[in-house]
């Protein structure tokens, strides 16, 4: 069948595929053939009548280990690519070869011989790169990955576009197969190996399925997470050595000067005929973030007014600022209901240079605005689903890193903390909310959360007795437990000039409450001259002083 000098999406019938096979037979010689199959333009249903048979065939024992052989076929040359079986499984399970030989099932392709074989390489070869592309997401969002969700597609489209720019000429072979009459058709079958590999990777507890589409398991955003910086190394170094291996395994397959001409004068004549530059499709399209009004594209961008405006249609909406030394905190009235937005901007120059010095040696603090924005919504996330109350995430735009949440109508922590420092003594209720504080501190940290600032300008008591943590941008995993206590207990204490009566009390039920399921050693640890020092800047020494006596005389 033609479809302007072109053929349709190729069948087994359409193929000489006892030519095929008995070409196969002839390169194989005495060796035994393991499997082989025929992909490429013919399979893509875009060749021209003089293209090439493209053939992989995988055998038992082949010294020459990766290899192009050429033979006829009624005056058109049938191109295969012989593979030692031993060195293809490795490019399988971990791109030995650059993925040159696997990236062949990848995308659609024939069997000649032994189908089963290929298909159960194609799944783990599909199982590999959805892990891979998975583990990109999770180095380049951070935290932000723990509200991932990815249709399929985004796994084959993503690869096929890093493949293109380690390995220039498949550009024009990938775009071929994405385009025209057969391009539904050939995206349909390369899918079908990505949904077994899905399925495989589901029941081994790596990701999840959510209405048909992924999300990753905490525990390995967690893995991933403890090695990001040496990942976004290691990642460019990876590719950089695959792009090599590309190149090297296509060059160690020809066999001679004539064969080498033949070769590159057929990707040359591949990369003449270019595709569209728009040919592909943006992987991140089918990438979303997960929030209480529903999925977020990963690259929308969008003003805080056409945000809520879509949200709350015809609503009248006004914005005002609310708070924020080093953001830009907004609170959005509309129509009555309240919503806090937070604008991470990049901290530059003195603002953040004197947090760090100042905490030198006790804490060091994420000045990035991506990786702030990406800790509150990955760390909320995490923190809710675990019974700890945050605020609800609305929106999220990481374009304008901007994010949108509820505002909690409560008290805020602080008044509470200033009326302990302006009386003799606490309230039933008082001791009961210090107590509430403690344990709350207690539960992050039997997740392995650190908060990371923990004013209490950042914490509120809510009208139904809830403690809510409102800032959690410096949160992470693994994060340092005896900082969160030491910043909120000598913080809280600057706002008074003298440990009064009811702020050692405050102080006590605090930490009543937090070894009421945390470990009392974090409280000791928190009284290390390390962090005491780091506060001396703002609270009195009586003051810091008194905070340690009580927490060692109390919980040693």
């Amino acid at each position: 069948m033609k479809a302007e000098g072109r053929e349709v999406l190729a069948t087994p019938k359409e193929m000489p595929m006892e030519q095929l096979a008995s070409k196969c037979l002839d390169v194989a010689r005495n060796r035994d053939i393991t499997s082989a199959c025929l992909y490429g333009y013919r399979v893509y249903g875009y060749s021209k009548d003089s293209s090439d048979y493209d053939i992989l065939m995988i055998l038992e024992n082949y010294d020459d280990g990766v290899r192009y052989h050429y033979r006829k076929i009624n005056g058109v040359y049938a191109a295969i690519l012989a593979v030692h079986k031993e060195l293809f499984e490795l490019d399988v399970r971990n791109g030995g070869l650059g993925d040159f030989v696997s990236h062949i099932i990848l995308a659609p392709y024939i069997p000649i011989m032994s189908s089963e074989y290929l298909q159960k390489m194609e799944v783990e070869v599909k199982k590999r790169i959805v892990m891979e592309e998975i583990e990109n997401l999770v180095v380049g969002y951070g935290e932000l990955a723990r509200g991932l969700v990815i249709e399929p597609n985004y796994f084959a489209l993503a690869r096929m576009l890093r493949r293109t720019m380690v390995f220039p000429p498949f550009k024009s072979s990938y775009a071929n197969m994405l385009r025209g009459e057969s391009a539904e058709e050939n995206m349909k079958k390369t899918m079908r190996g990505f949904h077994s590999a899905i399925q495989e990777l589901t029941h081994a507890g790596l990701i999840r399925l959510e209405d048909g589409m992924v999300a990753i398991e905490n525990s390995c955003i967690d893995r991933w997470m403890s090695r990001r910086t040496i990942e976004k190394m290691v990642n460019i170094v990876e590719h950089s050595q695959r792009t090599l291996y590309s190149y090297l395994t296509h060059l160690a397959g020809l066999v001679n000067v004539d064969t080498l001409a033949r070769e590159l004068s057929k990707k040359l004549t591949v990369e003449e005929e270019e595709a569209p530059a728009d040919i592909f499709e943006d992987p991140k399209k089918y990438v979303f973030l997960k929030t209480h009004s529903g999925l977020v594209n990963l690259d929308v961008r969008a003003s805080i007014k056409e945000v809520v405006s879509k949200l709350r249609p015809g609503a009248k909406i006004t914005i005002s600022p609310l708070s924020g030394v080093l953001n830009e905190v907004y609170l959005v009235a509309v129509d009555g209901e309240k919503l806090v937005v937070k604008k991470f901007t990049n901290w530059h120059g003195f603002k953040w240079f004197t947090l760090n010095l100042v905490a030198l040696g006790a804490k060091t603090f994420s000045v990035s605005g991506i990786t702030r924005l990406s800790n509150e919504y990955g760390m909320n996330r995490f923190l809710s689903e675990n019974g700890i109350q945050t605020p609800k995430i609305i929106h999220v735009s990481l374009p304008d890193q901007v994010l949108l949440e509820e505002y909690v109508e409560g008290t805020p922590i602080l008044k509470f903390v200033k009326k302990s420092l302006s009386h003799p003594s606490l309230s039933k209720e008082e001791e009961e909310v210090a107590f509430s504080l403690g344990e709350t501190f207690a539960k992050v940290h039997s997740l392995n959360v650190g908060i990371g600032d923990t004013k209490p300008e950042n914490l509120l008591l809510s009208k139904d007795s809830q403690i809510y943590i409102l800032d959690l941008e410096q949160a992470k995993k693994m994060g340092d437990k005896a900082w969160d206590v030491a910043e909120f207990l000598y913080y809280a204490g600057h706002y008074g000039l003298t440990a009064t009566g009811g702020f050692r009390d405050f102080v006590s039920n605090f930490g009543r409450g937090y070894v009421s399921i945390g470990e009392p050693n974090i409280l000791v640890k928190a009284t290390g001259l390390n962090y005491m020092k780091v506060f001396s800047f703002w609270t009195s020494p009586t003051i810091i002083y008194s905070i340690s006596e009580v927490i060692r005389n109390e919980f040693r």
